[in-house]
């Protein structure tokens, strides 16, 4: 596809809030997620997990002057927060981000690419899953996060609404019958977002991830988007299979926190 430009990159990094936003503000609303708005900026607060950075965070930030509002929204239940920073994002704002206390932890990989089907790997099954298969689809996909087994029952509440999201496709991928991995894809517009994927322990290292992403981006193709994006960890795994399966790097983001540097 075309190099990417700064429009296509504020268009993703919108697909990425708005896919937070129906992740855990969704029908329902089961969580409680508090939610600003202002300006271009999304910020989402899960008051009763603070230290959770991916609930608690802001995408679309570029304005300094609404720095105050974002740092208000969070101080208001006295906890730290997390800032996506764009590389289009003004000098200003990660000096005003300095100024307030906030420090880099850490890189993310945005990724793009025209959805374009590839093969997948015969042994590995991955199917769209239907609600009857909505609990075994959101433990597969909790412990591939390595979320503790006691944790399960209430996050099975809390995602109990990921089915009743109209423009989400839930994927469990198969292994001699047994849930080997699960990811999702969320359809904005014309463009694919390959979400919120993971495999399970014993099953890594046999192509699971590598299958799912061939899925989505299939689904993705099929529901008729012109683009498919993804983003990982910088230098991940997650990274090189995305790559693999055909996306190229979009930009590379800054994850911005005021949370307490670890000691030692």
């Amino acid at each position: 596809m075309a190099a990417t430009s700064i429009e296509l990159s504020r268009r993703i990094e919108h697909v990425a809030a708005e896919y937070l936003l129906e992740r855990y503000s969704g029908p329902g609303n089961p969580m409680g997620t508090e939610v600003l708005r202002v300006g271009a900026a999304v910020a989402t607060k899960v008051p009763f997990v603070p230290q959770n950075d991916l609930m608690n965070s802001v995408h679309g930030l570029e304005d300094p002057a609404h720095l105050r509002d974002v740092l208000a929204f969070y101080g208001a239940t006295q906890q730290p927060c997390s800032i996506h920073v764009p590389p289009y994002a003004p000098i200003a704002l990660t000096d005003a981000l300095a100024r307030s206390g906030f420090r880099i932890e850490r890189y993310a990989a945005v990724m793009v690419a025209e959805p374009v089907p590839r093969s997948r790997p015969s042994e590995v099954a991955v199917e769209e899953i239907a609600r009857t298969d909505l609990g075994v689809f959101l433990d597969t996909i909790n412990i591939g996060f390595e979320s503790a087994a006691a944790a399960l029952p209430v996050l099975r509440r809390n995602q109990s609404f990921w089915c009743d999201v109209p423009q989400w496709h839930l994927f469990l991928a198969r292994v001699d019958g047994a849930p080997a991995g699960a990811g999702v894809l969320s359809v904005h517009g014309d463009i694919g977002y390959l979400a919120a994927g993971s495999v399970l322990p014993q099953f890594r290292g046999r192509g699971i991830h590598a299958a799912l992403l061939g899925a989505r981006v299939a689904k993705t193709k099929a529901r008729g988007c012109k683009i498919v994006t993804g983003a990982a960890a910088w230098g991940s795994q997650s990274q090189r299979n995305q790559q693999r399966a055909g996306l190229a790097i979009a930009h590379v983001k800054s994850v911005w926190t005021n949370r307490p540097a670890p000691v030692g």
